[in-house]
Protein backbone atom coordinates (compact mmCIF):
# COMPACT_ATOMS: atom_id res chain seq x y z
CA UNK A 1 0.00 0.00 0.00
CA UNK A 2 1.38 3.54 -1.19
CA UNK A 3 1.77 5.95 1.62
CA UNK A 4 -0.78 8.06 -0.67
CA UNK A 5 -3.19 5.29 0.37
CA UNK A 6 -2.77 4.79 3.97
CA UNK A 7 -3.21 8.26 4.09
CA UNK A 8 -6.55 8.46 2.34
CA UNK A 9 -7.69 5.88 5.02
CA UNK A 10 -6.49 7.44 8.22
CA UNK A 11 -9.68 8.33 10.63
CA UNK A 12 -10.09 11.99 11.76
CA UNK A 13 -10.75 11.49 15.32
CA UNK A 14 -14.17 12.76 16.49
CA UNK A 15 -13.84 15.27 19.08
CA UNK A 16 -17.67 14.99 20.02
CA UNK A 17 -17.14 10.95 20.43
CA UNK A 18 -14.12 10.47 23.12
CA UNK A 19 -14.61 6.34 23.00
CA UNK A 20 -15.04 6.24 18.89
CA UNK A 21 -11.97 9.14 18.89
CA UNK A 22 -9.92 6.54 20.97
CA UNK A 23 -10.77 3.72 18.65
CA UNK A 24 -10.03 5.93 15.56
CA UNK A 25 -6.75 6.59 16.98
CA UNK A 26 -6.11 2.15 17.42
CA UNK A 27 -7.38 2.32 13.94
CA UNK A 28 -4.76 4.64 12.74
CA UNK A 29 -1.92 3.23 14.64
CA UNK A 30 -2.67 -0.30 13.47
CA UNK A 31 -3.07 0.82 9.80
CA UNK A 32 0.45 2.15 9.88
CA UNK A 33 1.94 -0.77 11.69
CA UNK A 34 0.54 -3.22 9.21
CA UNK A 35 1.99 -1.14 6.44
CA UNK A 36 5.28 -1.28 8.36
CA UNK A 37 5.22 -4.74 8.50
CA UNK A 38 3.88 -5.21 5.21
CA UNK A 39 6.94 -3.14 4.12
CA UNK A 40 9.11 -5.54 6.05
CA UNK A 41 7.33 -9.01 5.05
CA UNK A 42 8.13 -7.74 1.17
CA UNK A 43 11.67 -7.10 2.20
CA UNK A 44 12.41 -10.45 3.47
CA UNK A 45 10.30 -12.58 1.04
CA UNK A 46 12.64 -10.39 -1.77
CA UNK A 47 15.82 -11.00 0.33
CA UNK A 48 15.31 -14.60 0.72
CA UNK A 49 15.07 -15.38 -3.03
CA UNK A 50 17.65 -13.03 -3.75
CA UNK A 51 19.68 -15.68 -1.61
CA UNK A 52 18.75 -18.55 -3.20
CA UNK A 53 19.53 -17.21 -6.54
CA UNK A 54 22.35 -16.05 -5.85
CA UNK A 55 23.97 -18.54 -3.19
CA UNK A 56 22.38 -21.79 -4.39
CA UNK A 57 24.63 -21.56 -7.94
CA UNK A 58 27.56 -21.51 -6.13
CA UNK A 59 26.95 -24.19 -3.22
CA UNK A 60 26.38 -26.65 -6.61
CA UNK A 61 29.72 -25.56 -7.61
CA UNK A 62 31.36 -26.39 -4.26
CA UNK A 63 29.82 -29.78 -3.66
CA UNK A 64 30.78 -31.12 -7.16
CA UNK A 65 33.91 -29.38 -6.43
CA UNK A 66 34.01 -31.74 -2.83
CA UNK A 67 32.50 -34.83 -5.20
CA UNK A 68 35.73 -34.35 -7.01
CA UNK A 69 38.05 -33.33 -3.81
CA UNK A 70 37.18 -37.08 -2.59
CA UNK A 71 37.61 -38.73 -5.65
CA UNK A 72 41.03 -37.54 -6.00
CA UNK A 73 41.98 -38.15 -2.66
CA UNK A 74 40.52 -41.52 -3.44
CA UNK A 75 43.17 -41.91 -6.16
CA UNK A 76 45.80 -40.49 -4.13
CA UNK A 77 45.55 -43.43 -1.91
CA UNK A 78 46.62 -45.53 -4.08
CA UNK A 79 49.94 -43.78 -5.51
CA UNK A 80 53.15 -45.51 -4.88
CA UNK A 81 55.85 -43.70 -2.25
CA UNK A 82 53.52 -42.57 0.11
CA UNK A 83 54.16 -44.19 3.85
CA UNK A 84 51.70 -45.67 6.02
CA UNK A 85 51.12 -42.89 7.94
CA UNK A 86 50.47 -40.31 5.20
CA UNK A 87 47.82 -43.51 3.41
CA UNK A 88 46.31 -43.38 7.11
CA UNK A 89 45.76 -39.21 6.85
CA UNK A 90 44.57 -39.61 3.31
CA UNK A 91 42.09 -41.90 4.72
CA UNK A 92 40.66 -39.77 7.66
CA UNK A 93 40.93 -36.91 5.31
CA UNK A 94 38.53 -39.07 3.11
CA UNK A 95 36.52 -40.25 5.72
CA UNK A 96 35.61 -36.76 7.12
CA UNK A 97 34.86 -35.36 3.68
CA UNK A 98 32.49 -38.24 2.83
CA UNK A 99 30.56 -37.80 5.69
CA UNK A 100 30.08 -34.55 4.78
CA UNK A 101 28.83 -35.65 1.58
CA UNK A 102 26.71 -37.44 2.83
CA UNK A 103 24.93 -35.86 5.13
CA UNK A 104 23.93 -33.24 2.42
CA UNK A 105 22.43 -35.86 -0.07
CA UNK A 106 22.64 -39.92 -0.67
CA UNK A 107 25.27 -40.34 -3.41
CA UNK A 108 26.23 -44.08 -4.73
CA UNK A 109 29.47 -43.09 -5.75
CA UNK A 110 30.37 -40.93 -3.04
CA UNK A 111 29.11 -44.07 -0.69
CA UNK A 112 30.82 -46.76 -2.90
CA UNK A 113 34.48 -44.57 -1.80
CA UNK A 114 33.69 -44.85 1.65
CA UNK A 115 33.05 -48.90 1.63
CA UNK A 116 36.39 -48.48 0.37
CA UNK A 117 37.74 -46.63 3.10
CA UNK A 118 36.02 -48.18 5.94
CA UNK A 119 38.46 -48.58 9.13
CA UNK A 120 38.32 -50.56 12.19
CA UNK A 121 40.45 -50.27 15.40
CA UNK A 122 43.40 -52.59 14.16
CA UNK A 123 43.55 -51.93 10.64
CA UNK A 124 45.90 -49.62 10.45
CA UNK A 125 49.07 -50.76 12.78
CA UNK A 126 50.96 -48.41 15.10
CA UNK A 127 54.81 -47.98 14.65
CA UNK A 128 55.60 -50.26 17.84
CA UNK A 129 53.04 -53.19 16.28
CA UNK A 130 54.94 -52.93 12.69
CA UNK A 131 58.45 -53.07 13.79
CA UNK A 132 57.92 -55.88 15.93
CA UNK A 133 55.68 -57.89 13.19
CA UNK A 134 58.60 -57.08 11.03
CA UNK A 135 56.51 -55.01 8.74
CA UNK A 136 57.48 -51.46 7.16
CA UNK A 137 57.19 -48.82 9.61
CA UNK A 138 54.85 -45.59 9.12
CA UNK A 139 57.98 -43.81 7.91
CA UNK A 140 59.03 -46.64 5.15
CA UNK A 141 57.25 -46.26 1.53
CA UNK A 142 54.56 -49.38 0.57
CA UNK A 143 55.71 -48.91 -3.44
CA UNK A 144 53.15 -52.06 -4.57
CA UNK A 145 51.27 -52.01 -1.75
CA UNK A 146 47.74 -53.41 -2.43
CA UNK A 147 46.16 -51.49 1.00
CA UNK A 148 45.17 -54.38 3.49
CA UNK A 149 43.27 -51.92 5.38
CA UNK A 150 41.16 -50.98 2.07
CA UNK A 151 39.53 -54.48 1.99
CA UNK A 152 39.14 -54.82 5.87
CA UNK A 153 35.53 -54.94 6.61
CA UNK A 154 36.10 -53.44 10.67
CA UNK A 155 32.98 -50.84 9.75
CA UNK A 156 33.25 -49.32 13.20
CA UNK A 157 34.43 -45.94 12.38
CA UNK A 158 32.48 -45.80 9.24
CA UNK A 159 29.37 -47.11 10.70
CA UNK A 160 29.94 -43.98 13.66
CA UNK A 161 30.52 -41.46 10.69
CA UNK A 162 27.22 -42.49 9.01
CA UNK A 163 25.39 -42.42 12.18
CA UNK A 164 26.67 -38.66 12.56
CA UNK A 165 25.49 -37.95 8.82
CA UNK A 166 21.95 -39.11 9.32
CA UNK A 167 21.84 -37.44 12.38
CA UNK A 168 22.75 -34.44 10.33
CA UNK A 169 20.98 -34.69 7.94
CA UNK A 170 17.40 -35.69 10.31
CA UNK A 171 18.24 -32.56 11.90
CA UNK A 172 18.53 -30.82 8.33
CA UNK A 173 15.35 -31.85 7.33
CA UNK A 174 13.46 -31.36 10.67
CA UNK A 175 13.83 -27.92 10.43
CA UNK A 176 12.59 -27.87 6.98
CA UNK A 177 9.63 -29.35 7.78
CA UNK A 178 9.12 -27.81 10.92
CA UNK A 179 9.57 -24.28 8.51
CA UNK A 180 7.16 -25.41 6.09
CA UNK A 181 4.73 -26.21 8.78
CA UNK A 182 4.63 -23.12 10.57
CA UNK A 183 4.31 -20.99 7.25
CA UNK A 184 1.49 -23.44 6.32
CA UNK A 185 -0.75 -23.10 9.75
CA UNK A 186 -0.08 -19.24 9.45
CA UNK A 187 -1.83 -19.13 5.71
CA UNK A 188 -4.34 -21.48 6.42
CA UNK A 189 -5.56 -19.58 9.30
CA UNK A 190 -5.59 -15.94 7.54
CA UNK A 191 -7.45 -18.05 4.69
CA UNK A 192 -9.83 -19.72 7.17
CA UNK A 193 -10.72 -15.99 8.57
CA UNK A 194 -11.01 -14.86 5.42
CA UNK A 195 -13.38 -17.53 3.75
CA UNK A 196 -15.09 -16.86 7.10
CA UNK A 197 -15.61 -13.18 5.74
CA UNK A 198 -16.62 -13.90 2.30
CA UNK A 199 -18.69 -16.69 2.67
CA UNK A 200 -21.69 -16.21 -0.51
CA UNK A 201 -24.34 -17.72 1.75
CA UNK A 202 -24.17 -15.61 4.70
CA UNK A 203 -25.02 -12.00 1.95
CA UNK A 204 -28.31 -11.53 1.53
CA UNK A 205 -27.86 -9.12 -1.51
CA UNK A 206 -26.82 -10.26 -4.55
CA UNK A 207 -24.62 -7.61 -5.73
CA UNK A 208 -22.30 -8.17 -2.48
CA UNK A 209 -22.76 -12.13 -3.05
CA UNK A 210 -21.65 -11.58 -6.27
CA UNK A 211 -18.69 -9.37 -5.39
CA UNK A 212 -17.58 -11.52 -2.80
CA UNK A 213 -17.60 -14.61 -4.72
CA UNK A 214 -15.09 -12.72 -7.29
CA UNK A 215 -13.24 -12.01 -3.91
CA UNK A 216 -13.55 -15.80 -2.72
CA UNK A 217 -11.95 -16.86 -6.16
CA UNK A 218 -9.01 -14.65 -6.32
CA UNK A 219 -8.59 -15.83 -2.36
CA UNK A 220 -8.11 -19.21 -3.73
CA UNK A 221 -5.81 -18.71 -5.81
CA UNK A 222 -3.74 -16.71 -3.81
CA UNK A 223 -3.93 -19.83 -1.27
CA UNK A 224 -3.30 -22.30 -3.69
CA UNK A 225 0.30 -19.80 -4.47
CA UNK A 226 0.72 -19.28 -0.85
CA UNK A 227 0.93 -15.58 -1.14
CA UNK A 228 0.25 -14.30 2.80
CA UNK A 229 0.13 -10.45 1.47
CA UNK A 230 -2.54 -11.39 -1.24
CA UNK A 231 -5.04 -13.09 1.43
CA UNK A 232 -4.11 -10.12 3.98
CA UNK A 233 -4.99 -7.38 0.96
CA UNK A 234 -8.36 -9.66 0.58
CA UNK A 235 -9.35 -9.51 3.94
CA UNK A 236 -9.14 -6.15 4.02
CA UNK A 237 -11.18 -6.08 1.34
CA UNK A 238 -14.15 -8.32 2.31
CA UNK A 239 -14.08 -5.82 5.56
CA UNK A 240 -14.91 -2.72 2.98
CA UNK A 241 -11.82 -1.27 4.97
CA UNK A 242 -12.07 1.73 2.17
CA UNK A 243 -12.42 5.87 2.32
CA UNK A 244 -16.60 5.81 1.85
CA UNK A 245 -17.49 2.58 4.08
CA UNK A 246 -14.64 4.51 7.25
CA UNK A 247 -16.54 7.64 7.15
CA UNK A 248 -19.81 6.57 7.91
CA UNK A 249 -18.02 3.54 10.35
CA UNK A 250 -19.70 3.84 14.14
CA UNK A 251 -18.15 2.57 17.38
CA UNK A 252 -18.85 -1.00 16.30
CA UNK A 253 -17.45 -0.97 13.12
CA UNK A 254 -14.41 0.97 13.99
CA UNK A 255 -14.10 -1.61 16.88
CA UNK A 256 -14.25 -4.61 14.42
CA UNK A 257 -11.89 -3.18 12.00
CA UNK A 258 -9.15 -2.65 14.82
CA UNK A 259 -10.19 -6.51 15.38
CA UNK A 260 -9.46 -7.24 12.11
CA UNK A 261 -6.27 -5.34 11.80
CA UNK A 262 -4.31 -6.70 14.79
CA UNK A 263 -5.10 -9.93 13.81
CA UNK A 264 -3.21 -9.03 10.13
CA UNK A 265 -0.63 -7.73 12.01
CA UNK A 266 -0.07 -10.79 14.42
CA UNK A 267 0.30 -12.43 11.23
CA UNK A 268 2.64 -10.33 9.41
CA UNK A 269 4.42 -10.03 12.33
CA UNK A 270 4.97 -14.18 12.33
CA UNK A 271 5.56 -14.29 8.82
CA UNK A 272 8.28 -11.70 8.94
CA UNK A 273 10.15 -13.02 11.60
CA UNK A 274 9.85 -16.58 10.12
CA UNK A 275 11.59 -15.18 7.21
CA UNK A 276 14.16 -13.91 9.08
CA UNK A 277 14.70 -17.07 10.33
CA UNK A 278 14.85 -18.93 7.77
CA UNK A 279 17.05 -16.50 6.46
CA UNK A 280 19.68 -16.99 9.63
CA UNK A 281 19.61 -20.63 9.17
CA UNK A 282 20.39 -20.81 5.75
CA UNK A 283 23.16 -18.06 6.17
CA UNK A 284 24.71 -19.81 9.39
CA UNK A 285 23.61 -17.10 11.47
CA UNK A 286 22.66 -17.67 15.20
CA UNK A 287 18.86 -17.47 15.85
CA UNK A 288 17.79 -14.24 16.79
CA UNK A 289 15.40 -11.54 15.73
CA UNK A 290 15.86 -8.03 14.54
CA UNK A 291 18.32 -8.26 11.71
CA UNK A 292 17.31 -5.45 9.13
CA UNK A 293 17.29 -6.44 5.50
CA UNK A 294 19.30 -4.49 4.03
CA UNK A 295 22.02 -6.10 6.10
CA UNK A 296 21.14 -9.39 4.84
CA UNK A 297 22.31 -8.06 1.84
CA UNK A 298 25.91 -7.75 2.85
CA UNK A 299 25.64 -11.03 4.43
CA UNK A 300 24.85 -12.05 1.14
CA UNK A 301 27.42 -10.58 -0.83
CA UNK A 302 30.28 -12.01 2.19
CA UNK A 303 28.82 -15.22 1.90
CA UNK A 304 29.59 -15.41 -1.77
CA UNK A 305 32.61 -14.27 -1.95
CA UNK A 306 34.11 -16.93 0.99
CA UNK A 307 31.67 -19.99 -1.15
CA UNK A 308 33.95 -18.59 -4.01
CA UNK A 309 37.37 -18.19 -1.91
CA UNK A 310 36.36 -22.08 -0.43
CA UNK A 311 35.75 -23.49 -4.13
CA UNK A 312 39.42 -22.05 -5.58
CA UNK A 313 41.05 -23.28 -2.40
CA UNK A 314 39.75 -26.72 -2.61
CA UNK A 315 40.17 -26.59 -6.34
CA UNK A 316 43.58 -26.13 -5.85
CA UNK A 317 44.23 -28.90 -3.64
CA UNK A 318 42.54 -31.23 -6.19
CA UNK A 319 45.30 -30.08 -8.12
CA UNK A 320 47.80 -31.26 -5.64
CA UNK A 321 47.22 -34.49 -4.91
CA UNK A 322 47.96 -35.40 -8.30
CA UNK A 323 51.70 -34.77 -7.73
CA UNK A 324 53.37 -37.57 -5.37
CA UNK A 325 56.02 -35.09 -4.19
CA UNK A 326 53.46 -32.28 -3.72
CA UNK A 327 51.00 -34.12 -2.08
CA UNK A 328 53.58 -35.41 0.58
CA UNK A 329 54.62 -32.07 1.44
CA UNK A 330 50.83 -30.72 1.80
CA UNK A 331 50.17 -33.87 4.00
CA UNK A 332 53.10 -32.40 6.58
CA UNK A 333 51.87 -29.06 6.47
CA UNK A 334 48.73 -30.52 7.58
CA UNK A 335 50.26 -31.94 10.56
CA UNK A 336 52.01 -29.22 11.60
CA UNK A 337 50.24 -27.50 14.76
Amino acid sequence: MSNAALQSLLMQPDAADPVLAMQQARFNALMRDVALWRAALAEWTERLARYQQAIEPVRRELHAAWRQWVFALDDASLQTGLTRAERAQLGELLRESIAALLAVEDDAEIAAVARRHEEGPSSVPSRQQAETDGAPSDDEPLEDLAPEWERQAAAAAAQRAERAATRRADTVSKRGRQAAQDASQSLRDVYRRLASALHPDRERDARQRERKTELMQEANRAYAEGNLPALLELRLQAEQVDAAHLAAADRRRVQHYVTVLQEQLVDLQSETRRLEAEFRAAAGLAPGSGLQPRKADRIISSEIQRLRGELLLLRRQTRVLRDVEALKRWLREQRKP
